[in-house]
């Protein structure tokens, strides 16, 4: 995605969150058809999550923060995910959360960043999570090291590359070893498979930008 100003892209993108969002419609998009049927809405008993999305401008490309995730066995490891996690009882806000799992899995000083709004809650059956994406700017590109227990890789595409290609591809998972199913994904030029719940949530993110005048 380009823009031509980075500040009239924040104001419009800050004002657009504080309306209404697309929300399940666009999870739609990126939800395997196999798992379609399965219960989307989080029940009392489900673990609250923060993410971070951190967009950022190059030239006049806005680019994002994902992370891959380390094989420790869990139900999403390995996977790309945006920097995020579980809140603690200490966490004042889902905001708070997201930005505290941020300084740990990639070391993101939040100094120069600024809170613009969240995305549309997701429920994750697989883990009990309910998601809440917390969308960020700065004005410039973060320096960033990843959590050797927690982070394989950062990767840092524009958003041009992370929409230019979605597709239907085999995908694994942790949760059931040695089983896949075919699942909407969106490929970066490296051909990273972006799927998931993170994917999902990006759906919603492409949509809210192509909203933006």
């Amino acid at each position: 995605m380009k823009f031509s100003s980075w500040s009239h892209f924040v104001q419009q993108l800050e004002l657009r969150l504080s309306q209404t969002l697309p929300g399940f419609a666009a999870h739609l998009k990126m939800i395997p058809e196999s798992r379609r049927g399965q219960q989307m809405l989080a029940g009392d008993d489900a673990r609250q999550s923060g993410v971070l999305i951190l967009l950022y401008p190059v030239g006049d490309q806005v680019h994002i923060v994902l992370i891959e995730r380390t094989n420790d066995g869990g139900a999403h490891s390995g996977q790309i995910a945006l920097p995020g996690g579980k809140r603690e009882s200490f966490d004042e806000t889902i905001v708070a959360t997201a930005l505290r799992e941020a300084a740990e899995e990639v070391n993101l000083d939040a100094g120069a960043l600024r809170i613009l709004g969240i995305l549309s809650p997701l429920y994750i059956p697989v883990s009990n999570f309910e998601v809440h994406p917390v969308v960020a700017v700065m004005p410039h590109q973060p320096v960033l090291e990843g959590s050797a227990f927690e982070v394989a890789r950062i990767l840092e595409p524009s958003l041009a590359e992370v929409f230019a290609i979605h597709k239907e591809a085999k995908v694994y998972t942790n949760a059931k070893p040695g089983q896949f199913w075919k699942a909407p994904v969106y490929q970066l030029p490296d051909e990273t498979i972006i799927w998931g719940a993170t994917a999902m949530i990006l759906s919603e993110l492409s949509d809210i930008l192509d909203s933006l005048t």
